[in-house]
């Protein structure tokens, strides 16, 4: 699963990496973003891709109370046409959610280590997601959002039996085109190459979603 990431860009290094025009709001960086936290997305909108905000765990348009419903932060790649909770958004409702790492925990003996992991060239993740946004009786609307996950590569292999779906550049229109056709998108939530990854052990902090700082990615023995 992918439960933890961070994203540190500010409004223009973001438009920078995603090749679109600032958001025109300050963005909060995070070290240690967390499920039912806010977070960015980017999405289509007028030939263009903006950015905007979305809280961290789906909810279907379908549902009728979101406090009795689990929000799930993660789709599987492999049943996303499949399941209620995430069919309409595969096909019509497709997002990338921009970071600059995120975190996993390997077993260990008793315990867990965790574990962050980047870009190796220190540019940007672009996780594929998912969103909607749901409206209830009275009119209220809640924007939510879900990353998508699928089988390691051979660096997520040793840590984790799961990893975020990252979409390479030269994919980003397609996935992010409403019209494309639900088989042709499925074909690109696959493992994210290898190579172009790294990994390393960092402190038990990240744990407690109140510690939130730049010492949390720093490596540890």
């Amino acid at each position: 699963m992918c439960g933890r990431y961070t994203f540190i860009f500010d409004a223009n290094s973001l438009a920078e990496a995603m090749g679109m025009v600032p958001p025109g709001y300050t963005i909060k960086r995070g070290y240690n973003i967390a499920p039912g936290q806010y977070i960015i997305y980017v999405k289509p909108e007028r030939g263009q891709l903006v950015a905007d905000v979305a809280h961290w765990g789906l909810i279907p348009g379908w549902v009728k109370d979101p406090d009795e419903f689990s929000k799930p932060i993660n789709g599987r790649a492999e049943t996303l046409a499949e399941k209620p909770t995430f069919r309409t958004a595969f096909k019509r409702k497709r997002v990338i959610i921009p970071a600059s790492g995120f975190y996993e925990w390997k077993a260990e003996g008793k315990g867990k280590q965790p574990f962050y992991i980047h870009p190796t060239d220190g540019d940007i993740f672009a996780f594929a997601g998912l969103m909607e946004d749901w409206q209830g009786p009275n009119g209220e609307v809640m924007v939510s959002a879900c990353i998508i996950t699928t089988e390691p590569n051979e660096l997520m292999a040793g840590i984790h039996n799961r990893m975020p779906v990252i979409l390479p550049r030269g994919s980003w229109d397609l996935w992010l085109d409403p019209a494309a056709q639900v088989k042709v998108v499925q074909a690109l939530l696959v493992p994210y190459p290898a190579e172009l990854m790294a990994a390393h052990p960092v402190s038990a902090a990240v744990g407690n979603v109140r510690n939130d700082g730049p010492e949390l990615i720093e490596p540890v023995a």
